[in-house]
């Protein structure tokens, strides 16, 4: 048999201590100090006693049983203090509860999502001691989420309503319709995420284009937003470029629709009267994709 002995070690026993666990360690309910601090350590981790009640009374006796079956010298140890009042901490289990852990959740594992709402369930109770929370994701659709939520043994569910974010460009204030956008209307913001809108990323690539409506303070410059900026326009010639095979050659067309610069548009071969695809490539410039009927 042994026994640790290292110097002088005082524990303070304190007159209440609020806990949230059952598993009452030394450090919860006193202060300890030592000249080795490692020892000091190690007595504050010794568990001294598991309660069952919302509270219990720990006393110096129980504390020298637990050092003594740790093989403490109890004659190096100076116990100040009788006993201790442990207070289990109770909790409110509430929907504002259960909002904030599902909250929590949605933050930590999805990204680019904003809450609308949290619809959790109308239940108000209390837990004794700090409540064992896990959040299961039970599946989605394009505006709701489900989730199971298991507190201890108990078992609820939540659902809630979201729409999706994106980084894109937007005014920082109103521009009315017909202004050339600057550096000065425009910044990136994290907007609502629409499926059917072409969002801008990229500042640069608005500088200078014409709005073809006004836009409000805060929203997003989308390509609805923007005068058409056609190179070619339709019933005027075009030049046709024609490349196979490193066979190079140049014809003259004349375009049926107008197209913007990347735009496949239908030419006339002026030569041939036949219908051609071709690719907008530069101002009154196409390049030849297919032949058409």
């Amino acid at each position: 048999m042994f026994s640790y002995s290292f110097a002088v070690v005082e524990v303070k026993l304190k007159k209440i201590a609020n806990v949230e666990t059952q598993q009452i360690k030394l450090k919860d309910i006193a202060t300890v100090k030592a000249d080795n601090k490692n020892f000091a350590n190690y007595i504050s981790s010794l568990v001294v006693k598991n309660i069952s009640a919302d509270k219990d009374k720990i006393t110096k006796k129980d504390i020298i049983d637990v050092l003594k079956n740790n093989y403490v010298n109890i004659k190096d140890v100076v116990i100040k203090g009788d006993y201790t009042i442990v207070i289990l901490k109770k909790v409110k289990i509430d929907k504002d509860f259960l909002s904030k852990k599902v909250e929590s959740f949605i933050k930590k594992h999805y990204k680019n999502i904003e809450i609308e709402k949290i619809s959790p369930p109308n239940i108000n109770f209390e837990v004794i001691g700090t409540p064992k929370i896990k959040v299961i994701s039970k599946g989605s659709t394009n505006s709701y989420m489900y989730f199971d939520i298991f507190i201890n043994h108990y078992k609820t569910s939540a659902s809630v309503r979201y729409f999706k974010t994106t980084k894109a460009v937007v005014a920082k204030r109103y521009i009315p319709k017909g202004s050339i956008i600057s550096y000065d209307d425009v910044k990136i913001d994290k907007v609502k995420a629409k499926n059917d809108e072409r969002y801008f990323t990229n500042i640069n690539k608005l500088i200078g284009k014409k709005l073809r409506f006004a836009v409000k303070k805060g929203q997003p410059i989308t390509l609805k937003y923007l005068e058409k900026e056609y190179y070619v326009f339709r019933n005027t010639n075009v030049e046709v470029l024609y490349e196979k095979n490193g066979f190079r050659i140049r014809l003259l067309g004349r375009a049926l629709e107008n197209g913007e610069l990347g735009d496949l548009i239908r030419v006339r071969n002026t030569s041939s009267g036949k219908v051609i695809l071709c690719k907008v490539i530069g101002k009154n410039k196409v390049k030849f994709i297919s032949g058409m009927d």
